[in-house]
């Protein structure tokens, strides 16, 4: 978990910097600048994407399992029977 938060985290900083950092090329008319950052801002929406498939596929996988009756119960949950 701890690496899924930090990718979390990590995109989201990076989206943030980008766009004030696209302001301020924008404003200072920084045309090859303004170029590089809109690139960066466009890889990390790439990365923003793959955050978004993980967590996709893990909650349907775990809704999968849930509504299957698949999912392993939980220690407070009392025995099934078969």
């Amino acid at each position: 978990m701890k690496l899924f938060f930090g990718a979390l985290y990590g995109v989201s900083a990076i989206l943030f910097l980008g766009f004030m950092a696209w302001i301020v090329t924008r404003m200072m008319h920084l045309e090859q600048a303004n170029y590089w950052v809109g690139r960066v801002i466009v890889w990390d929406l790439y990365a923003i994407g793959v955050v978004v498939s993980y967590v996709a596929f893990v909650g349907g996988f775990h809704l999968w399992e849930k509504l299957t009756g698949r999912m392993e119960p939980d220690e407070g949950d009392p025995p099934r029977e078969a």
